[in-house]
């Protein structure tokens, strides 16, 4: 049973250099560390000795120094470190990794992560190290792995698209951004599409393209990595089927050979107007020119589909 007794060091203020896209790793920002010790205080309250306790002086500096000598696309990875350093110090610690200047373009007031760990004999029933709390929480009816180092690898099929700025370096970098993700191995790419916008919306033509990707992260988590990097690279929401500087789309996902069919509010698997876009289906074919095709009527190849859409106007651009 955990004592009631903690030592906190909270809002602790440090420049480090973490993050997906390489602005971050370059400018650096700051962030901020809350750190919770879960330790009996018992022995220095009778001695008044700090010898037997835990010197927060130091603490803060162990922590600082982590956060600046390390480089980690995630804050979650930062977080995991602070809480093996503190696992040396007491069985049971909460940390939290505050970035507020993370890159959303949204007004909001904090991003964080926080983790909970216990050494494996002070774990109430669970192994060492167990996930008590984290970054991303998902719907009950989507299966997750377990949150260890077996974690189940899914395959995904990611539609990528973008009609504002430099679009080819855009999808270059997303793609980077993906494979760079401790829990993503971009596997293969599709040539570059240049396509007419979909949607009635006057405005640039596209540049599309298809990634597969494999993944121990869930469906849920993948689209919010997505997301996040349509952020970091100018995306706006405010108008649908507008232009935008990037476009990442989760088409399909699957885990065990088994893949994922899930309707919500924030999810719905597989793509539901996959099999009437030629933007889609044209890069799909090209990786997995076998694939069958989810539609109201049923699976269908995704050659035939593709004969359904020759009326868009879509042309591949030759590699340079």
């Amino acid at each position: 049973m955990s004592t009631p007794d903690r030592i906190t060091l909270r809002g602790l203020t440090v420049r480090g250099n973490h993050g997906v896209f390489d602005f971050e790793k370059r400018e650096g920002q700051d962030f901020v560390i809350d750190v919770v010790l879960h330790t009996s205080v018992a022995a220095a309250a009778a001695s008044d000795d700090i010898d037997d306790t835990i010197h927060y002086g130091d603490l803060a500096e162990a922590v600082a120094a982590i956060v600046e000598d390390n480089t980690f696309d995630l804050i979650e990875t930062l977080a995991e470190r602070i809480a093996e350093h503190c696992l040396t110090l007491c069985g049971h610690v909460e940390v939290v990794v505050h970035k507020p200047s993370a890159p959303i373009q949204r007004t909001f007031s904090d991003v964080s992560v926080t983790v909970v760990r216990r050494r494996e004999a002070e774990a109430e029933g669970g192994p060492a190290g167990a996930v008590e709390a984290g970054a991303v929480e998902t719907g009950a009816a989507e299966p997750r792995a377990a949150d260890t180092a077996g974690r189940t690898e899914a395959e995904a099929l990611l539609s990528l698209g973008a009609n504002l700025g430099d679009a080819m370096s855009t999808l270059d970098e997303a793609i980077e951004a993906l494979d760079r993700h401790p829990r993503i191995t971009v596997r293969r790419r599709s040539s570059v599409y240049r396509t007419a916008p979909w949607g009635g919306i006057e405005q640039n033509d596209f540049h599309n393209l298809s990634v597969l990707v494999d993944t121990s992260l869930t469906a849920t988590e993948l689209l919010a990595v997505g997301q996040g990097i349509e952020v970091a690279c100018g995306r706006t929401r405010e108008l649908r089927w507008g232009p935008r500087t990037l476009d990442i789309d989760l088409i399909r996902f699957a885990s065990a050979g088994h893949e994922m069919v899930v309707d919500t509010e924030t999810l719905t698997l597989p793509h539901p107007r996959a099999h009437e876009r030629a933007f889609v289906l044209a890069p799909w074919a090209e990786l997995e020119p076998e694939a069958l095709v989810l539609t109201p009527t049923g699976r269908q190849p995704i050659g035939a589909l593709l004969e359904t859409v020759d009326d868009q106007e879509i042309s591949r651009i030759p590699a340079e």
